[in-house]
């Protein structure tokens, strides 16, 4: 009998898309089969290189992941303009990249090349599973839908050295292999397209190393415009220890006409009066791209097509990288539950239900935004204090704030769906910079007390593929408030509440150690000393190794992290004499025999942390300092509380006002339509 590989998912491109779907699926028991048809020395350098505000939340939820990137990479928190013309120049206008009212942990832009944001992807995929590796230089040629065992797909794949060819079978294919898709031409017959224009510039990019110049803007994104074009410079991440930047220009030419040498002399000619030199050119690329979009984001709920595969656009926004990232991330929660049979095969319906509308806005402002760049280089150059100028920078500011909210991710509400629910039906409103965290929204970040050990830490929970549901209880010294929570307490220890019924098939039990204490990277080489066991470094999160004993701690739940939250301070007469009791009983005792869901002392947080307003310039009536910010910031009234559900993805999926046992029966009812 001969043997067929059969993979529940394989990736096609090592990209940032398919290493973070590799990630994702990794990370909640799932291992991928990657494949590349390039080198893996292909991925080096160049290529996409900026990570906004939403990503970068994400790959905050993924701990090392984040810490590795935003220390290699490049901070950028503000742009100007430039004016050159012959021997004068002048700076035109400064912005910061994002407003503090966009409420966001990392408000600025992060550089850093594509190829160290795949390869801290890929790291991570192989600390959660062994053997995980990218298959490079095998394409993909073709497939044919579910003719395999159990329904797969049959998928042929070809190497690109030797042309062998080999067959897998795969339950779900993730097509992320880019602008030039495979997978796409071949679903072509399938009705399968890109819909849109192609735009009638060649764009060319080049990192330069080893920079020297007395422009005084080398630091900041700038944009300089002279009778001579348009450049944007990117100051990014070291490249070999030198300083680096890239440089974006437009040329009317097409790209089969355009080397290295041409945009080199443009730069510098742009850059006059001001001196220009380098190096080296680390890597370069010209190409002419169109704004087109896919018209369906899957075939038949077994092919997904994610990032450059399904819409493409110029590199003017830089939001290319970032949408493929949030692209996998939102597919790849959903296909782990589902290859797990924890949710319906209908879960998988709301990737394109969600991401269409988020690619559709993308693609129609980077429209708007090379037309707005177009038309400043149509002008003549005039002195500085043109008209033309001061309307062109009018109509840039008036562009940027109707859509750095979007180009942060800030403003992504996701439609009502099976896990978006709202009361009406309709798309709860999100009012940028007010508080407030509709269904369909982006959780706030927050600084929370836990209760277990007095530390500050962040509300926000990290990625593990639950949902987390958080308890808002305001002030417990409201009369009625504790005993709304011992009342549902009782409730969750039956067994017919959520906990019980879902997930109880899914093995839950403890990493080990290895993947709870992964080992930092250390010397090698013949020279480099072995390090004793007590001296390896290593990085720990407190929810994989909690201080706390199960003796008080509910074991982890597969699907749910529940969050109780309370405006109470710590150092109050109810929580040291009511809910410490109540976390901490002790043995013997009926509290004692099964550990609470409520009052499990690691769980527990008190919104006691004040914080400076993102809102004094939007909100001034919320005040400038927030005493409890947690709940200020998600619009829950302290006296009367709510349920809020936070996806794995960390978008809101429901949200109720109160908590009692009734306002819990709803919060049953929306995981009811989509848990099995």
């Amino acid at each position: 009998m001969s043997f067929v590989e059969i993979h529940d998912v394989l990736i096609v491109g090592a990209g940032p898309a398919g290493l973070m779907s590799a990630t994702v699926l990794c990370r909640m028991g799932v291992k991928p089969m990657v494949v590349d048809a390039t080198d893996y020395a292909d991925h080096q350098y160049g290529r996409s290189d900026a990570l906004h505000c939403r990503a970068m939340e994400v790959m905050e939820s993924l701990g090392l992941p984040m810490d590795q990137i935003r220390h290699m990479g490049r901070k950028l928190y503000g742009r100007s303009f430039w004016e050159n013309s012959g021997n004068a120049s002048k700076r035109t206008a400064f912005a910061r990249f994002y407003p503090t009212f966009l409420d966001l942990n990392e408000d600025y832009a992060l550089c850093l090349r594509q190829g160290l944001i795949e390869q801290v992807l890929l790291q991570d995929a192989q600390r959660h599973e062994d053997g995980l590796d990218v298959q490079w230089g095998w394409r993909f040629l073709s497939m044919e839908l579910a003719v395999g065992p159990d329904g797969s797909t049959k998928v042929l794949l070809e190497n690109s050295q030797t042309h062998e060819q080999r067959t897998v079978f795969a339950r779900y294919v993730l097509a992320c292999d880019g602008g030039k898709s495979q997978v796409r031409r071949w679903a072509a017959p399938l009705g399968v397209s890109l819909k849109g224009e192609a735009l009638s510039v060649t764009w060319c990019v080049l990192d330069a190393v080893g920079i020297n110049s007395d422009f005084p803007d080398l630091e900041r994104l700038s944009v300089i415009r002279s009778d001579k074009g348009i450049v944007l410079i990117i100051p990014r991440e070291p490249i070999n220890g030198k300083p680096a930047a890239r440089f974006d220009i437009q040329l009317e030419k097409s790209r089969d006409e355009v080397g290295a040498e041409d945009i080199t002399h443009m730069i510098k000619e742009i850059f006059k009066p001001f001196r220009l030199d380098w190096d080296e050119v680390n890597w370069w690329s010209s190409y002419d791209v169109g704004q087109r979009l896919i018209n369906q984001y899957d075939v038949d709920n077994k092919v997904f097509f994610i990032g450059d595969a399904c819409h493409t656009h110029s590199p003017r926004a830089g939001l290319g990288l970032n949408t493929a990232l949030l692209e996998a991330h939102n597919l790849g929660w959903k296909l782990a539950l589902v290859l797990k049979k924890l949710a319906g095969q209908e879960l998988l319906a709301t990737y394109a239900s969600e991401r269409y509308a988020v690619a559709e806005y993308l693609v129609n402002m980077d429209r708007e935004l090379v037309g707005l760049y177009a038309g400043l280089e149509n002008q003549n150059m005039k002195d500085f204090s043109s008209r033309d100028v001061g309307e062109w920078l009018e109509r840039l500011r008036l562009f940027q704030t109707a859509n750095f909210s979007y180009q942060a991710g800030a403003s992504i509400v996701y439609e009502p769906s099976v896990i978006v629910r709202t009361a009406s039906g309709k798309v709860d409103p999100l009012e940028v910079g007010k508080p407030g965290i509709p269904a369909g929204s982006r959780t706030r970040p927050a600084r929370v007390t836990r209760l277990s050990d007095s530390n500050p830490v962040n509300a926000q929970p990290a990625f593990d593929g639950r949902f987390a549901i958080y308890v808002m209880a305001g002030n417990l010294e409201v009369p009625t408030t504790l005993d709304k929570l011992k009342e549902l307490d009782t409730y969750l220890r039956t067994s017919g509440s959520i906990f019980a019924r879902y997930g109880q098939d899914v093995d839950v039990h403890a990493k080990p150690i290895s993947r709870r204490m992964p080992s930092l990277a250390a010397p090698q080489g013949k020279e480099a000393p072995e390090i004793p066991t007590g001296r390896a470094l290593y990085t720990y999160s407190y929810d994989d190794i909690p201080q706390i004993t199960d003796g008080f701690c509910a074991p982890p739940h597969s699907l749910f992290r529940m969050s109780v939250v309370t405006t109470t301070s710590s150092s109050e007469r109810v929580i040291l004499d009511g809910v410490m009791a109540l976390a901490y009983p002790r043995a013997g005792t009926p509290e004692a025999q099964q550990p609470s869901r409520i009052f499990n002392p690691s769980h527990l947080f008190c919104d006691d942390i004040p914080a400076l307003s993102p809102f004094r310039s939007t909100a001034p009536e919320v005040g400038d300092i927030l005493e409890h910010p947690m709940h200020a910031k998600w619009a829950v009234d302290e006296k009367e509380g709510a349920i809020i559900v936070a996806r794995p993805d960390g978008h809101v999926g429901m949200r109720v006002e109160g908590f009692g046992e009734a306002q819990w029966a709803e919060i049953e009812k929306y995981f009811d339509e989509f848990l099995q």
